[in-house]
């Protein structure tokens, strides 16, 4: 068997602030948003620090995974950080109508963020200083025409909130 693809570059990281509003908000963020006065700016900022990609339908972590999750574990327990994991699914299911095709997607998603936010635990980061959200296909990051761009949608991103 031929290895996985390999996900293009990865996406430029947004600024911190539209982050911030991307991760608290459960629809897209706005395309433009003015900027807040330096006095009233928030003092926390988040940071994607990782990527972890999945094969179709899977939820498994692979050793680079964990070697990748065990630094994110260091850098959360130096600094005291929220770890906000976003897991993403891309064609991973299939079902009878757009609505069963939704729900498992979801699932998949929901499985990928609980693997990844289940291990951080296991490296020692306190459950309650993770977020971990299932965005399904919602959200994208590379284009859905090719087997590349699919497969580089199968992720979970981690920020860490400063």
């Amino acid at each position: 068997p031929s290895p996985p693809p390999q996900p293009p570059n990865p996406r430029p990281v947004l600024p911190p602030a539209k982050m911030a509003a991307m991760a608290a908000s459960p629809a897209p963020a706005p395309t433009a948003a003015a900027p807040m006065p330096a006095a009233v700016a928030p003092s926390r900022s988040n940071q994607q620090v990782a990527v972890i990609q999945f094969g179709a339908g899977s939820a498994g972590l692979t050793g680079n995974d964990f070697a990748i999750l065990q630094k994110v574990a260091e850098i959360q327990r130096s600094n005291r950080a929220t770890v906000r994991i976003v897991a993403h699914a891309q064609q991973d299911a299939s079902g009878a109508s757009p609505d069963q095709v939704a729900r498992a997607s979801y699932e998949v998603s929901r499985q990928r963020a609980l693997a990844v936010a289940n291990q951080l635990v296991r490296l020692g980061v306190p459950a309650n200083r993770i977020v971990a959200e299932a965005a399904s296909d919602a959200d994208p990051a590379y284009e859905t025409t090719s087997a590349r761009g699919v497969a580089a949608n199968r992720r979970a991103e981690i920020f860490l909130e400063f």
